[in-house]
């Protein structure tokens, strides 16, 4: 009888390391297709970028891709024309009107204290978005002076599972047509 029981206690072992390494594998393709999708949107948007980036050149000669030389950089692009240095964001959110949300276009907080940072020293901060009905605009000149222009809040990335993090909403009505 002890001989029955040792048995079927195994083939319930191979089981369960059966259903376990189901798990795994089930896992381990979940992140593979994350992967895949977090590398599709960042090429995407690196072919948007790009594609601004021409636009841009119109208005300043001098714009350079600063992801080039660092795919992290703080700002997507920086020109310097008649002796004014300028940074410059782009954020591609063509799936929606500039308008459509109550709080306004959103960019990260941790960009709105490096662009403060910058303009303490001297250096201009614009952020751009792509929107469906347009391209807007919104400058950082004084943070203390501008509170009354956004709010912060926290949000996610929910195509990508994101947790959420500390934003910056700039209210519709302090952003500017652009192009």
């Amino acid at each position: 009888m002890k001989t029955n029981n040792y048995i079927g206690n195994k083939h319930q072992l191979g089981i369960m390391e059966e259903q376990r390494q189901k798990k795994r594998q089930q896992k381990k393709r979940e992140q593979e297709i994350k992967r895949k999708k977090i590398a599709d949107l960042v090429a995407y948007g690196k072919e948007k970028e790009t594609q601004f980036l021409d636009k841009l050149k119109s208005t300043y000669p001098s714009i350079s891709d600063n992801n080039l030389e660092d795919q992290y950089s703080s700002m997507d692009f920086s020109s310097c024309d008649n002796n004014e240095f300028i940074e410059h964001e782009y954020k591609f959110r063509i799936k929606y009107k500039h308008d459509q949300f109550v709080e306004g276009l959103m960019v990260d907080r941790s960009k709105l204290r490096y662009m403060d940072y910058r303009v303490r020293q001297g250096v201009r901060q614009i952020i751009y978005w792509q929107c469906s009905d347009g391209c807007y605009c919104w400058e950082l000149t004084d943070i203390d002076k501008q509170s009354d222009e956004y709010t912060i809040s926290t949000n996610s990335n929910k195509q990508i599972n994101q947790q959420p993090k500390p934003v910056v909403y700039i209210k519709n009505k302090y952003l500017k047509k652009f192009l």
